[in-house]
């Protein structure tokens, strides 16, 4: 799992757009030829990244959806790490400096 005490802050070159009721992350780049994908967020998806705020840990965050949503513990912390580490992938989201 990502450690529940670290801080994550969203990648100033990606912008969020809610289109058709579906949240997607557009990347914006130098360059036109960089941009290749967009990246479609489920519900749980843009729920995760509507509270990394470069202020809120992750424990915070999944207090936060745990009362949301009717799901384990143990399946919400495993999406949510799922999610975390793909965003952490494309780069949408960075450790935030504390």
């Amino acid at each position: 799992m990502v450690l529940p005490d670290r801080i994550f802050a969203k990648n100033t070159n990606f912008v969020q757009r809610e289109v058709a009721g579906e949240c997607i992350l557009v990347p914006i780049r130098q360059q036109l030829s960089e941009v290749n994908s967009l990246y479609i967020l489920n519900e749980t998806g843009a729920a995760l990244w509507r509270r990394i705020d470069g202020k809120r840990s992750v424990q915070a965050i999944l207090t936060e959806l745990s009362n949301e949503y009717d799901v384990t513990s143990e399946q919400l912390e495993k999406d949510l790490t799922t999610l975390i580490e793909d965003l952490l992938g494309i780069r949408a989201i960075e450790e935030a400096s504390v």
